[in-house]
């Protein structure tokens, strides 16, 4: 993941699959887990700072997790950048 100069969250495959990871494994909640990986990779946010998000549009392959949670997984990763931009997605 990484928040670019024009305020794009980019989030990868990768990222979805820690998540998810997670979740199998310790039981994390989607919107924790995105809350960690952000502190792990070194993004902060801040009011103003994403003005978009990128995200793949299916579940990574590799990994065989179901489809139908990536709304889920969408929906946390909103939540947070909505609390900690509350500007994001306010239109």
């Amino acid at each position: 993941m990484k928040l670019n100069e024009q305020g794009v969250l980019i989030i990868e495959e990768q990222d979805i699959h820690n998540l998810y990871f997670y979740l199998v494994h310790d039981g994390t909640a989607f919107k924790d887990s995105f809350r960690f990986e952000m502190g792990l990779q070194g993004i902060e946010l801040h009011p103003g700072s994403v003005s978009a998000i990128d995200h793949p549009l299916a579940m990574p392959e590799d990994y065989g997790y179901p489809e139908e949670d990536l709304p889920l997984i969408l929906e946390a990763i909103h939540s947070v950048i909505r609390e900690d931009d509350p500007g994001f997605g306010v239109w």
